[in-house]
């Protein structure tokens, strides 16, 4: 569940329109691509949103890296990426919720 972001980055003087996009990886064909509804005009959005990968084996979710990549709606074809990290599924419990924040870090300037 992806709940709360807080502290995004100003675009150009103004405030982002976020969204949040998961991945399970190694993914080569994209079909574990799930996003969030997109926030308006805010730096700490709220989402409250379930991405659920129904399917997917314990053991083989265990062998997988998330990445949560949050990215800015800037219009048609651009995307500004906001942060992202990656986080090791072998390193969690997954039988227990885990909940906390995570730093978000950069991939380096540009669009994605």
């Amino acid at each position: 569940m992806v709940m709360h972001i807080r502290g995004l980055p100003l675009q150009d003087g103004n405030d982002p329109d976020p969204y949040v996009k998961t991945y399970l990886l190694p993914d080569p064909q994209k079909t574990t691509k799930r996003k969030t509804k997109v926030a308006r005009k805010t730096c700490n959005p709220t989402y409250n949103e379930m991405l659920v990968y129904d399917g997917v084996p314990k053991g083989d979710l265990q062998q997988r890296e998330l990445r949560l990549s949050v990215l800015s709606e800037e219009g048609f074809w651009e995307n500004i990426l906001l942060g992202e990290v990656a986080i090791k599924l072998r390193e969690l419990d997954l039988a227990h919720e885990k909940m906390g924040w995570f730093a978000l870090g950069s991939r380096g300037h540009g669009t994605l």
